[in-house]
């Protein structure tokens, strides 16, 4: 018969294998933070880049609005009155002869919506030469407005696209589909330029017509 006695005086610990955990537990620890480290740097100098840069940002625009103001002071002189009256009215001639229907339809043809159509168009020449376009529209889903703005902010040719009104023209008959119609205000960029279309309003055909008006 075998018997196993402990004559030390104190219990046995595996030292090696103690030091070794709390080890690799404290290169963990070391690690983390470390790497936590180095990410709040990271942010604190994209921070300063972005603030860096919204200043200087902030700086051309002011710089640029001042050149802004002085210019319209210098038209609105009364010794330059006539010569700025004389420039915007060539401006908008120039702005007139240079839009095209044609591409406005091929551009409404690319994001109209399934379903939907393009009823008539009213182009605004805003004070600032800009070409502000509303169109009504008439589709057979309430989300088609939405869908359209959406490709609209998508597009390169529209920007700054709002939904001024939608309603149901009429109930639908038993079988019949519903008829959505929405009046939407957008602001269009022509290919190439940002050339305005004269005032007025173009009863326009669906969105598969080609001739120009």
């Amino acid at each position: 018969m075998r018997l196993n006695i402990n004559l030390a005086s104190q219990k046995f610990e595996d030292v090696r294998r103690f030091y070794f955990r709390w080890g690799a537990v404290l290169a963990v620890l070391v690690f983390l933070t470390v790497l936590l480290a180095m990410l709040s740097y990271m942010k604190f100098s994209r921070s300063t880049v972005s603030d860096r840069q919204a200043k200087d940002l902030q700086q051309k625009i002011d710089t640029l609005e001042r050149e802004r103001d002085q210019l319209i002071a210098f038209d609105n002189r009364p010794e330059n009155r006539d010569i700025t009256q004389k420039k915007k009215f060539w401006n908008t001639q120039i702005a007139r002869r240079s839009f095209s229907w044609t591409q406005l339809l091929n551009d409404m043809q690319k994001i109209m919506p399934r379903r939907a159509f393009l009823e008539s168009v009213q182009p605004e020449l805003t004070p600032d030469n800009r070409l502000k376009l509303r169109l009504t529209i008439s589709g057979e889903k309430k989300e088609d407005a939405r869908e359209l703005v959406k490709r609209m902010e998508n597009s390169t040719r529209f920007y700054s696209t709002w939904i001024v009104s939608e309603n149901m023209e009429k109930e639908p008959k038993s079988g019949a589909a519903s008829l959505w119609k929405f009046e939407i205000e957008t602001f269009y960029t022509p290919t190439g330029s940002a050339i305005p279309a004269p005032r007025g309003q173009a009863s326009l055909a669906r969105s598969d017509a080609r001739e120009e008006m």
